[in-house]
C-alpha cells in the first residue's frame, strides 16, 4: 500500500467517524429568526395568551404577535373583579406591546377547575350584569387595555340565553369605546353548542381551543391536525361563523400519551433537541414545526382569520421557537400587500 493510499484511508476513517459523531448528536432543523424587514400577513391574527404566573414581558416576541391575552382576571359573584394578579407585570406588558402596535386584552375566567358559579350568578341577574359591565369598562381604562376576552369554561345549555345577553351588553359598551370583545370557545359542540348566533355576531373573533382532545383517553394525541380540521369545520360549516372570525388555537405544550399530564414545549425541547422536527417525544404529543406550519397555512389562513396560542411563556428559545415558526409561515415584507 502506498503512502497516498494510507492518507486516503485515514481521511475516509476520519470522515466516517465525524459523520457517526454527528449522527449521535443530531439536532433539529432550525428556522431562522424572522428579520425586521418582515411583518405579519395583513389581516392575519396571531394571538398569544400570556399568564400572570410565568414568563416575563421582556422575553415576549412582540413582532410575531398581533394580540396578547393576559390570563386571567377573576370575577366574583357580585360582579366585581378580584385584585389583578401581578398588576405591575400587566402594566409593563401593555407598555411594551403598544410600542410594537400589539393589542392587549384581559382574559376573564379560565378553566379554574370548572368553577363557573361567579359567571353563572352574574349573567342570570340584570343588575349584577350591569355592575359587571361597568366594572369591566373601568378595569379596561385603568390598565389601558384594548378589550377583553371572555373565557367562561363553559356556559351550560340552560345558560345560553344569559350568556348571550351578557356578551351583548359587553359588546355594546366595548365597541362604543373602540375596544375589542373576543371569546375562547370549545373545539366542538360538546361545550360549543351554548354559544349562540348572537354571540358570534357580537364578538370580534373566536379563539378556538383546539387542544386537550381525548383528555382522559390515553393514546390520543391531544392536538392533532385532524382535530384542528374538525374544529374549524364545526364552527365554520355547522355554526355558520365567518371564517374571518375564526382563530385556531394551537398548544405550546404536550400531553403524555400514557397518563395525560402536561409538559411545556420548552421542557420537552430541553430533554430532546430534535423535538421541533416531530410531534411526539418520548410519550408526549405536541405540535412541532411541520404540523404548526400546516395548521397555520392550510387551516388558519385558508379557512379562518388567524392562530391563537396557549401559551407563549411555554415556548422554546431562539431558532427552536414555535412562535417564530408560525411567524415565518405568514411573514411578508413590510409594506407588502396580502397575496391573493
Amino acid at each position: 500500500m502506498t503512502p497516498r493510499s494510507h492518507v486516503g484511508r485515514a481521511a475516509l476513517l476520519l470522515l466516517a467517524g465525524t459523520l457517526a459523531a454527528l449522527a449521535g448528536c443530531r439536532t433539529f432543523t432550525p428556522i431562522p429568526i424572522v428579520g425586521d424587514e418582515y411583518g405579519i400577513l395583513p389581516g392575519f391574527r396571531i394571538v398569544g395568551y400570556f399568564p400572570s404566573w410565568s414568563g416575563q414581558p421582556a422575553d415576549v416576541q412582540y413582532r410575531a404577535l398581533t394580540h396578547i391575552n393576559y390570563a386571567f382576571l377573576e370575577v366574583n359573584r357580585k360582579g366585581e373583579y378580584q385584585p389583578v394578579a401581578n398588576p405591575g407585570k400587566l402594566g409593563e406588558l401593555v407598555a411594551a406591546a403598544h410600542a410594537y402596535g400589539v393589542k392587549v386584552l384581559a382574559s376573564l375566567g379560565g378553566y379554574n377547575d370548572g368553577k363557573t358559579d361567579a359567571f353563572s350568578t352574574v349573567a342570570a341577574d340584570a343588575g349584577l350584569s350591569s355592575r359587571f359591565v361597568d366594572n369591566t369598562m373601568a378595569m379596561v381604562d385603568r390598565f389601558q387595555l384594548d378589550g377583553v376576552d371572555m373565557d367562561w369554561e363553559y356556559p351550560r345549555a340552560e345558560e345560553a340565553g344569559a350568556y348571550a345577553s351578557l356578551m351583548h351588553s359587553l359588546a355594546v359598551r366595548l365597541h362604543a369605546a373602540g375596544k375589542l370583545l373576543t371569546a375562547a370557545v370549545s373545539a366542538n359542540g360538546f361545550h360549543g353548542a351554548p354559544i349562540g348566533a348572537s354571540v358570534i355576531a357580537d364578538v370580534d373573533f373566536l379563539n378556538i381551543m383546539a387542544y386537550d382532545d381525548g383528555y382522559k383517553e390515553p393514546g390520543v394525541h391531544h392536538s392533532s391536525y385532524d382535530f384542528a380540521w374538525d374544529a374549524m369545520t364545526y364552527w365554520r360549516n355547522e355554526r355558520g361563523a365567518p371564517g374571518s372570525k375564526l382563530v385556531l388555537g394551537v398548544p405550546f405544550y404536550g400531553r403524555s400519551l400514557k397518563d395525560r399530564h402536561s409538559r411545556t414545549f420548552k421542557g420537552i425541547f430541553a430533554g430532546d433537541v430534535t423535538a421541533p422536527d416531530k410531534d411526539v417525544s418520548g410519550d408526549f404529543g405536541y405540535n412541532g414545526f411541520a404540523t404548526l406550519r400546516d395548521k397555520t397555512l392550510r387551516l388558519a389562513r385558508n379557512l379562518g382569520g388567524g392562530v391563537m396560542i396557549w401559551q407563549i411563556a411555554q415556548d422554546a428559545p431562539g431558532t427552536a421557537s414555535l412562535l417564530n415558526a408560525i411567524f415565518d409561515a405568514v411573514k411578508v415584507r413590510q409594506g407588502q400587500a396580502a397575496p391573493p
